[in-house]
Order: C-alpha cells, then sequence, then structure tokens
C-alpha cells in the first residue's frame, strides 16, 4: 500500500516537473538570441535537397546576421566485406564542409566538416544499383542538413553561455 502512494507521489512529481518544459526548433532558439542564418545554396540535385532541408531547419525568416556556405562531397567504396567474405553492398560516404560568415564583421567564425555513411546496393541488377545510389545520396544529403542545423544550434548555444 505505502510502496503504490510512493509511486503515485513521485510520478505525480515528475509531472508537476515536466509541466513547464517546452519543445522549440532550431529556428526558434536561433530567433530567440536575434540570429538569422542564410543558407547559401548548394548545386546540383543533393545540393538542392541539402539546402531545402538545412533551410527548414534553420528556418531563415527575417533578417539575416549569418551566411552559411557548404560544399558536399561523396564517396563510395565498391565492395563491402561482410564476414571475411566479398559483397555486392557498397559503403557511401558523404561529407559538409560547413563555413559560418558573420555578416556584420565579415569574419568566418565556424568552419567544420560533417560526415556521414550509408550502406546500399544489395541487389544485383544494374538500374536497381542505380537507383540506390541516387536515392541513398539524396538520404544522406537530407541527414547531413539535420546534423549540420544541430551543429549550428550547437555553436550558437556554446557562444551565447547557454
Amino acid at each position: 500500500m505505502w510502496l503504490s502512494r510512493a509511486l503515485v507521489i513521485v510520478g505525480m512529481s515528475l509531472l508537476a516537473a515536466c509541466a513547464n518544459m517546452q519543445v522549440q526548433t532550431v529556428g526558434e532558439v536561433l530567433r530567440e538570441q536575434d540570429v538569422g542564418i542564410n543558407v547559401v545554396q548548394s548545386g546540383e540535385r543533393k545540393g538542392q535537397l541539402y539546402s531545402r532541408q538545412l533551410r527548414d531547419r534553420l528556418d531563415t525568416d527575417g533578417p539575416a546576421t549569418h551566411d552559411l556556405s557548404s560544399k558536399l562531397n561523396q564517396s563510395s567504396t565498391s565492395v563491402v566485406s561482410v564476414r571475411g567474405t566479398g559483397s555486392n553492398l557498397k559503403k557511401m560516404t558523404m561529407t559538409a564542409e560547413i563555413t559560418l560568415v558573420d555578416r556584420g564583421t565579415g569574419k568566418i567564425v565556424l568552419t567544420d566538416s560533417i560526415s556521414s555513411t550509408a550502406t546500399l546496393g544489395a541487389v544485383s541488377a544494374y538500374f536497381a544499383q542505380t537507383r540506390s545510389d541516387r536515392h541513398g545520396g539524396e538520404r544522406l544529403a537530407i541527414l547531413l542538413a539535420d546534423r549540420v542545423a544541430a551543429r549550428v544550434q550547437l555553436f550558437f548555444l556554446n557562444s551565447s553561455g547557454s
């Protein structure tokens, strides 16, 4: 009996402690700090997907105080070893080299390199492998945009002392 009451009291305490919590997007956090990010468009299909996802995450409404430019690089290995045997799987790596420039001073405030990998191409048909490569590259570009947005948010959180 006393154990169930203790659990109810602990549960109610946790609920009361979490009642004031709120989830904010990266863009909302940056706007609270009076920061606006202008995402410089990257070329090609993957770069367009990357830039669009990054703009969505950073929610670049309002005046821009910083310019964020990125360079996407992609590499692949043709065969992945699976427990000592060869396979027709590919390992794709995509890297985003980012540069954040303060528009007011013109100085570079952040440079970083963020990468991600994916394994793809399990089907032996040539057309399926081509589609798998394309889809894998597009998904990696979107994933990298999310990681870059998180990295930019961390930079501004660390620089504000929060």
